[in-house]
């Protein structure tokens, strides 16, 4: 068995196989700097970063030129959901090549998360100038123009997205981006109908429209509508503050029962579904509240980071499909 194997196998996307025989490599040829990559590239590839958080810092230090190492590394810090050691390696990488797409790319993401959109949109933005073709830019710059409100354009990435192969280590799977798809286009049949010319309504229709979208647009700035979802909601946090993970998502359950379209109160119901080790439901909620606005983030940024790490891990337990 050779590195070739071990690539083979990387290409196959079959990461735990190509493990062992890309460990023997590196133990034959400790002094191999692709063999450790490419190592680390398949740790990544197999939802087990740490080791390869590990690898390739020794590696970037032995070899600071490697461009495509440190990016890896940035990588591997994000799905450790260590986002300010991610930004600081593609920060490095721009230092060295300011065009470099893949970092463009990450830092755009990293600043997706963080809800920072005008940052987050211009690294993408020069990441697709650099790279059309660079998938995960397209699909996150879609989630910014569907949250913006333009949806036609956000359905034209993710159709673009869909024509480009997926990536060996994708942020967005293509079951991911086909349900993202599938709910940008089913939000954009009423504006093509709007365009089509719509009858008048009467006063008091328009009245019960606007009150409608009055709750509508508070629950996507993340604020239940109702007084007694407001309640169950407040009492939710105070419930996680306290470490009641149960009693936390209970009220969260409340919360979403009489508001049914606060992003936010899903958000924490998934949040502490998770917490409480009811990885299920967890997704479930995590699912609703993306669906409602794509971008939604918890309070805080300790807090939206763990609950990231969590979902993250849920996603893509050890061992689950690559």
């Amino acid at each position: 068995m050779s590195i070739n194997d071990g690539l083979a196998l990387i290409r196959r996307h079959k990461f735990d196989e190509a493990l062992p025989l890309l460990a023997a490599e590196v133990r034959l040829n400790p002094d191999d700097a692709y063999a450790a990559y490419y190592l680390a590239f398949a740790f990544v590839g197999a939802q087990d970063p740490q080791p390869a958080v590990a690898l390739l810092a020794n590696l970037v230090q032995a070899h600071p030129t490697f461009i495509d190492a440190r990016n890896l590394l940035g990588l591997a810090k994000i799905r450790t959901s260590d986002f300010a050691g991610a930004a600081h390696e593609y920060q490095a990488v721009l230092n060295r090549e300011p065009m470099n797409a893949t970092a463009l790319q990450g830092l755009g993401m990293i600043h997706y998360w963080r809800r920072e959109t005008a940052l987050a949109e211009d690294f993408l933005d020069r990441s697709l100038r650099q790279d059309p073709a660079a998938r995960d830019a397209l699909v996150f710059k879609a989630d910014l123009r569907f949250s913006a409100g333009d949806i036609p354009t956000a359905v034209a990435l993710l159709k673009d997205a869909r024509r480009v192969a997926q990536p060996s280590l994708p942020e967005v799977s293509d079951l991911e981006l086909s349900d993202r798809l599938v709910r940008y286009e089913a939000a954009l049949l009423p504006l093509r109908r709007a365009r089509a010319g719509l009858p008048a309504f009467p006063g008091w229709v328009m009245i019960v429209v606007g009150g409608t979208m009055a709750l509508v647009l508070m629950a996507g700035a993340g604020l239940p509508g109702a007084v007694t979802g407001l309640s169950h909601y407040s009492r939710g946090k105070a419930l996680l503050a306290q470490h009641d993970y149960g009693g936390c998502a209970a009220q969260m359950e409340q919360a979403v029962g009489v508001v049914p379209d606060s992003s936010k109160a899903w958000a924490y119901q998934a949040y502490c579904y998770l917490l409480d080790g009811d990885r299920r439901a967890g997704l479930s909620a995590w699912a609703t509240a993306r669906y409602f606005e794509p971008m939604v983030m918890l309070d805080n940024t300790v807090d939206n980071e763990a609950f990231l790490s969590l979902v993250r891990t849920a996603t893509h337990p050890r061992g689950g499909p690559s």
